[in-house]
């Protein structure tokens, strides 16, 4: 069907600055990898969970939890050796038919609202191109430089009410058409719905702080 949505959970083995980040330990027993597919189940609003991967092992753990895995080719699995959007029309190109696809990061452990985006997506798919989940901000932000980027100092400094508000991207959920990804070379288009996530749920693991941070969150949640 062609309004069917799935979700993707792209995953490797070689994570570097948290040596087997997505299988190690993380909370109660479980790993990263562990918590985003018990989350996306939980929903019963996907059609089908996909992961994506070249290890074998991965292969073996999602038979045992009963999604469906997909053979990514190895070089798409290295740090940085290609250019982002190969290797994101290559998880595309590796899902059956035109399903909307919802990118589900492992690395975002503590964002499990993804029902409350998929009915926002749906009420409002004729109006937006695509999701985004982000962190909102209203913060005095400087360059490398130390030059203000969004305020000017002195007598003109504002009141932080007064400041246009940023969103950050997270890592926590994109969403939108598989043919529109692959025609952007990415997760979402020109105008997507901005679907705000608290500090908390924004928090992206990438390193080992990140990692042991976000277990003490997960311990006290």
């Amino acid at each position: 069907m062609s309004d069917e949505f799935v979700a993707i959970v792209p995953v490797r083995t070689g994570s570097k600055r948290v040596k087997n980040k997505n299988f190690r330990q993380f909370f109660q027993n479980k790993s990263l990898f562990d918590i985003k597919i018990d989350q996306l189940k939980s929903t019963k609003l996907f059609k089908k969970i996909y992961v994506s991967s070249d290890s074998m092992m991965v292969k073996k753990l999602c038979k045992s939890k009963k999604v469906i895995f997909l053979k990514r080719k190895k070089k798409y699995c290295q740090d940085h050796k290609y250019p982002w959007h190969e290797i994101h029309n290559n998880i595309l190109n590796s899902i059956p038919g035109n399903p909307f696809i919802a990118w589900c990061l492992t690395t975002a452990p503590l964002f499990d609202r993804f029902q409350d985006a998929l009915n926002i997506f749906k009420k409002n798919k004729n109006k937006y191109d695509s999701l985004v989940g982000v962190f909102s901000s209203k913060d005095f932000i400087l360059n490398s430089k130390g030059k203000p980027k969004n305020f000017n100092p002195g007598i003109w400094h504002p009141y932080s009410q007064d400041l246009e508000k940023n969103f950050y991207i997270t890592g926590s959920v994109f969403i939108a058409k598989k043919n529109l990804m692959l025609k952007w070379n990415y997760w979402f288009g020109l105008n997507p719905f901005l679907f705000n996530l608290s500090k908390i749920e924004s928090i992206d693991i990438d390193t080992i702080k990140d990692f042991r941070f976000a277990q003490k969150i997960m311990e006290i949640k």
